[in-house]
């Protein structure tokens, strides 16, 4: 069940952002995310009582950026990617964003397939974007040049 992220999920995502990027936003950033920030929203996946992924999104006027994504690595390879990016470009349009972006690691070419099967492209990179080594692509969508209907 994809719901709501909630305080009482914090440490488990913090948690999950170690084991799966090596880094993370730390609690007192997501916390600030999910009660003060007025364009985030913040989601996690649970099954059994269990967290097994997150995403946050940021939303202003019709543009939308997907800003953290993951599905713990024992969940991966199961469609979850897929089913969470419905929900979210779902989401989107519920908001009629018509423009979204996000960064990914140039090396994960998984992740950059799965958003391309969504109508994402390359738009550039960012240079050492992550741990100041690894750089960015930065995806681009727009609801002119492709569809939700996936």
């Amino acid at each position: 069940m994809i719901r709501k992220m909630t305080i009482e999920d914090i440490h488990t995502v913090v948690d999950l952002e170690m084991t799966v990027f090596g880094h993370t936003l730390g609690y007192d950033m997501i916390y600030n995310e999910i009660t003060n920030h007025p364009f985030a929203h913040y989601f996690v996946h649970e099954n059994e009582g269990e967290i097994i992924g997150y995403v946050g999104l940021w939303i202003n006027d019709d543009i939308g950026q997907i800003v953290n994504f993951l599905v713990k690595p024992s969940h991966q390879n199961q469609g979850l990617g897929k089913l969470w990016m419905r929900f979210v470009m779902d989401y989107f349009k519920q908001h009629q964003v018509h423009i979204i972006s996000l960064e990914v690691r140039e090396t994960n070419e998984k992740a950059i397939r799965l958003y391309e099967s969504f109508g994402f492209k390359k738009s550039y990179k960012r240079l050492k974007y992550y741990d100041n080594i690894i750089d960015a692509h930065v995806l681009i969508w727009r609801d002119n040049d492709a569809d939700f209907s996936r």
